[in-house]
């Protein structure tokens, strides 16, 4: 009896196959994480005419640590639909050292551009929006900026913040 002789392409083949496996068995362990975490709410909890939002995003930082970020104004696992009223905007923060820059984007439909206000100082932004919805969102910077420098723009429901990276002059050290 004679063997069939594997194919370099059968690699492939394996491998792909075990891939979309896992992968598949993540989306749904990730779906019932959800559906178990949104069972928390009661129905007499729900306010009419509230809206429910709840969002995460991940992303790998600039020290190469994941990083998961939570946007909205309900919680997995908290018994409350609404915290404070307020709506957490989805929010990216990026740094591009190359052009010395740092740029925040956040999603702030319904929002008038003249009810917009943001403070800033060199490791923290904080912006809110009031219309008919409350926005609110404080963000902890990964570099220092100059808030001087700070250029804001507003289109389609999306803020996007724009700033100079601060530049360290450096310290000299003396070697004795």
């Amino acid at each position: 009896m004679r063997r069939r002789r594997r194919s370099f392409w059968d690699i492939f083949d394996e491998f792909f196959e075990e891939f979309d496996r896992e992968m598949e068995e993540a989306f749904e362990e990730t779906r019932r994480a959800m559906e178990r975490a949104f069972r928390t709410f009661r129905e007499d909890e729900l306010e009419p005419g509230k809206p429910m939002v709840y969002g995460f995003s991940m992303e790998i930082g600039p020290d190469g640590v994941p990083r998961i970020r939570h946007f909205g104004n309900v919680r997995p696992g908290k018994p409350k639909i609404v915290e404070e009223a307020e709506i957490e905007p989805y929010t990216s923060v990026i740094v591009d050292e190359e052009r010395g820059v740092l740029r925040i984007t956040a999603e702030m439909p319904g929002i008038e551009k003249k009810r917009i206000k943001i403070n800033a100082t060199e490791d923290t932004v904080v912006i809110r929006g009031e219309n008919s919805r409350k926005y609110y969102k404080e963000c902890k910077l990964d570099a220092p900026v100059d808030p001087d420098s700070a250029k804001a723009t507003y289109r389609n429901g999306i803020l996007e913040v724009t700033f100079q990276l601060k530049k360290s002059p450096g310290k000299r050290i003396k070697v004795e």
